[in-house]
């Protein structure tokens, strides 16, 4: 077994530590320009972890949709964060070369498969792998963090290091929620204002196709999945219900800022929300994007 929990910038003493993070409201945030609203210290990384084997119940056992050869290839995980998605594909499939490429250093370090290797760069400014080397490139939840200029940076960019034939693979929710009660509509409202302070609207995960097509790729298709949020979904609904839980406790203090509420109220309404998922059955779509570069 693989040990992954040493990652590049924890606060153990680093010089790095003054300059590559900020501290907020007790929680490690990206020391970057970027809009993204999520925290990355330990308790983020375990989060994400986490997170990602949620994602691969929710799609059936699948990491990937697209068609990859196991006997060779290269894939870039654009925004991989701590790189769970990364690893676990390089564990299944040895003989191909994977990249992960991150704003933040939260990935690992030392101790990873061989055939992967990560390095800090953002993607919204051009990665340095060059034109056409690439086999598949792949994104997830970028969405709290992209206005809809970005997405179109990214897509382009994509486009750029694949080769002819290579596939784009998008994973996205767009931080609506359907069949919820009051609280929870009001939690997922306060989300959506929050991002839309920094001009950031997730709805735009619904029209990727349509930017993939005006980038060049053929074959575009969209996979809609629905995620139970409660304990009606069985054990999805109860870890689907976990993660976002721990998101939206995460960003409390933009609520608070956004929604020009007590930290009484905010609290409050998250209480609310939890009692009603044991009680209603609400559910979330993710949006599964790719299309192949044209040969």
């Amino acid at each position: 077994m693989h040990d992954y929990s040493r990652h590049s910038g924890e606060s153990d003493g680093h010089p790095q530590d003054d300059h590559e993070f900020r501290w907020l409201h007790g929680r490690r945030y990206h020391n970057t320009s970027s809009l993204y609203m999520l925290p990355n210290d330990t308790e983020e990384v375990d989060r994400l972890h986490l997170q990602h084997y949620i994602f691969k119940m929710i799609l059936g056992g699948k990491n990937l949709h697209v068609p990859l050869s196991k006997e060779t290839g290269r894939v870039i995980d654009l925004g991989c964060g701590p790189a769970t998605w990364t690893m676990d594909m390089a564990t299944e499939m040895t003989a191909v070369n994977f990249v992960g490429v991150d704003i933040s250093p939260i990935y690992p370090t030392a101790i990873h498969p061989r055939n992967c290797c990560f390095y800090r760069e953002d993607i919204l400014r051009g990665v340095s792998q060059p034109d056409g080397c690439f086999d598949v490139a792949y994104q997830r939840n970028v969405a709290p963090g992209f206005t809809v200029e970005h997405w179109q940076q990214a897509i382009n960019e994509a486009y750029r290091l694949l080769k002819p034939g290579g596939w784009f693979e998008s994973v996205e929710s767009d931080v609506s929620i359907q069949e919820a009660g009051p609280f929870t509509n009001m939690c997922y409202e306060y989300m959506r204002m929050s991002m839309a302070s920094r001009n950031v609207d997730p709805s735009v995960v619904r029209t990727l196709d349509r930017m993939m097509v005006n980038a060049g790729f053929k074959d575009v298709q969209v996979k809609e999945y629905c995620v139970p949020l409660g304990e009606w979904g069985g054990k999805l609904g109860q870890l689907w219900k976990q993660n976002m839980v721990a998101i939206l406790d995460t960003v409390k203090p933009h609520f608070v800022k956004t929604g020009r509420s007590s930290e009484l109220q905010v609290a409050e309404m998250m209480h609310g929300m939890i009692k009603e998922t044991q009680e209603v059955r609400a559910y979330q779509t993710i949006y599964v994007t790719f299309g192949r570069k044209p040969l």
